[in-house]
């Protein structure tokens, strides 16, 4: 369990990666934990004991949540008013207040409704971005807030209640927890490799095994989200966190294209090797739901069309296409799983997305030269433009694929 003061941490550090546009989504987090009770006389005491605290904990963990769509659906007014009156200070300030309130109360959702967290995620992360701008696009931000207002609605009213579970979701999960054990293993030897040439100051070799080691994670970016601190000590960008702290992929990034001594890196090269470890024995006691596997799958291309699309993921070696189509990558690895259980319930959506995951392939492949992706900054407008709106569709096609747990 975390700490208050590494909880603290981690929301100053989330606020700024929002503040820099990125999507920090950590979907796929544990269930939650029921206290243990001592001191029960015999078995079926104690099973009707815990059955009970379970109950209670349940339904106070649920008014919690109530609590907080309250709060936020209060919030959301208060910065609508300030948006009709077109006062910029206080839309900027209800815009905070909202945020804050969101990122203080979101693990508890992401644990219990994990789809409707991704939803208000959706509308909340480009809200508060569009917001914190010195000229925001009132226009956009109405239309936000509206669909971020019926999100947290449904939110206020929603029950937790058995997921669905069928032998399609069933093998759907176990397929997915094999990629992600395939895809940890690959991470750990690819970020050995990177971090022996960051420690041999080979430079060029150094790049080369970056961008293959970033594929791995951003292929899992979800599970690997879901650990606690692990994510921002493998995955801070800088301003992230406090620049004493700094390590992981990024910080040596910055060394590497920035051309700066490579003698400092060794230990935080080191360092990124032991986080990774410890990924993959997390990963090996990863227990997942369908609902964590279908929510990660949009949390994925989400992320892509919000935050990867801005070219602000790697700032100095600038491959943010191959963060992108890992991206993809890792979705449609979730989406293949799930066909099985897709078709029984919908075979026209499986089609739309069939068609759209194999178009979005195409144009991603397009930008490859020599089996690489061309760097982001030789991208024109019109092709970014194009990109985006091919990832616009597939994520809200991509959303419609929760109805398989109702």
């Amino acid at each position: 369990m975390l700490t208050k003061r590494n909880y603290l941490r981690q929301m100053e550090a989330l606020l700024m990666k929002l503040n820099n546009k990125r999507l920090m989504v950590a979907l796929l987090s544990s269930s939650l934990l029921i206290p243990s009770l001592a001191g029960c006389s015999s078995n079926t005491d104690k099973t009707t004991t815990t059955d009970k605290s379970s109950a209670v904990t349940q339904e106070e963990g649920n008014n919690e949540i109530k609590t907080i769509a309250a709060e936020l659906k209060s919030s959301l007014k208060s910065f609508n008013e300030a948006v009709s009156n077109k006062n910029s200070d206080k839309v900027k300030k209800t815009s905070e207040q909202l945020n804050y309130q969101w990122l203080s109360g979101e693990s508890n959702i992401r644990e219990t409704f994990p789809l409707l967290y991704t939803e208000i995620e959706k509308y909340m992360i480009p809200l508060y971005s569009e917001a914190s701008t010195d000229k925001p696009d009132l226009a956009k931000i109405k239309e936000l807030a509206v669909s971020l207002d019926e999100a947290l609605t449904k939110l206020e009213n929603a029950k937790e209640t058995e997921e669905k579970s069928t032998a399609a979701l069933d093998k759907a999960v176990e397929q997915y927890k094999l990629y992600v054990l395939d895809e940890t293993s690959k991470l750990v030897s690819s970020t050995q490799d990177f971090t022996n040439a960051v420690k041999a100051k080979d430079v060029q070799k150094a790049k080369e095994l970056y961008v293959e080691a970033r594929t791995h994670y951003e292929r899992i970016e979800p599970i690997a989200e879901s650990f606690g601190e692990l994510d921002p000590k493998i995955d801070a960008r800088e301003g992230d966190v406090d620049p004493s702290e700094w390590g992981g992929f990024h910080r040596i990034e910055k060394a590497l294209w920035e051309n700066e001594p490579l003698d400092s890196m060794a230990s935080v090269a080191d360092q990124l090797y032991k986080d990774v470890l410890q990924l993959q024995e997390e990963v090996k006691n990863l227990k997942l739901r369908p609902t964590e596997v279908v929510a990660g799958s949009i949390s994925l291309i989400n992320e892509a069309s919000i935050s990867k699309i801005t070219g602000e993921e790697e700032r100095y070696s600038h491959v943010d296409l191959m963060d992108l189509g890992a991206n993809v990558e890792g979705s449609f690895e979730i989406y293949n799983a799930i066909l099985p259980a897709l078709i029984e319930n919908d075979k026209e959506l499986a089609s739309k997305l069939d068609l759209h995951f194999n178009q979005m392939t195409t144009i991603l492949n397009s930008y490859k030269k020599n089996g690489q992706y061309v760097l982001y900054t030789e991208l024109t407008k019109e092709q970014i433009r194009e990109i985006s709106q091919k990832l616009g569709v597939l994520s809200e096609l991509m959303a419609q694929t929760a109805k398989i747990l109702q």
